[in-house]
């Protein structure tokens, strides 16, 4: 079970992620491909810059397989030089994780127990394309940047959340993979 964790700061610069999954990826699953790879050298450098160049201090992942899990990674890493900053996992809530593969699930629960706070927002034991919905909205909200490893044109999730940050007057990055 997972245990709820808030720490809230207003004075925090915050930038969230949102992103494909494997299968809309280029190369899926298998991370060792080379634009996967040249994907991550992208999002370690811009988060580099983010932190050093602009002050943000704290990330919330969305926690999804493929971007989200890489960018939250990425964060946690990070955390080895630059101490000071923070990863917030943002899950929709409990059955989130109850059809993926174990691999990924052993992923997603490394990451969460090395996450700085947990935000399970909602209680419920079955999935809902809702709860995506409101922790999308949860993250946008509560952040001033938006990073979205994103295919343009694609529809689904990662572009209801671009569409809604703009709609938000937040800014928006997008690296396409």
């Amino acid at each position: 079970m997972i245990n709820e964790i808030n720490i809230i700061d207003d004075n925090i610069k915050t930038c969230c992620f949102t992103g494909h999954r494997p299968k809309a990826l280029p190369w899926g699953y298998d991370e060792n491909n080379l634009r996967c790879v040249s994907l991550k050298s992208k999002l370690k450098f811009t988060l580099e810059s983010l932190i050093v160049e602009e002050g943000y201090k704290k990330f919330i992942s969305g926690m999804a397989m493929g971007a989200d899990m890489i960018c939250a990674e990425i964060v946690l890493s990070l955390k080895n030089i630059y101490s000071y900053i923070k990863l917030e996992c943002a899950v929709p809530n409990y059955a989130f994780t109850e059809s993926w593969p174990g691999e990924e699930i052993r992923r997603y629960s490394s990451i969460l127990t090395r996450a700085d706070s947990i935000r399970m927002l909602s209680m419920n034991r079955v999935y809902s394309k809702r709860d995506l919905m409101m922790r999308n909205i949860y993250m946008v909200d509560n952040s001033e940047l938006v990073i979205a490893v994103y295919i343009d044109g694609e529809s689904g999730g990662t572009k209801n959340t671009i569409d809604y940050a703009r709609y938000k007057n937040k800014e928006v990055i997008i690296i396409e993979p």
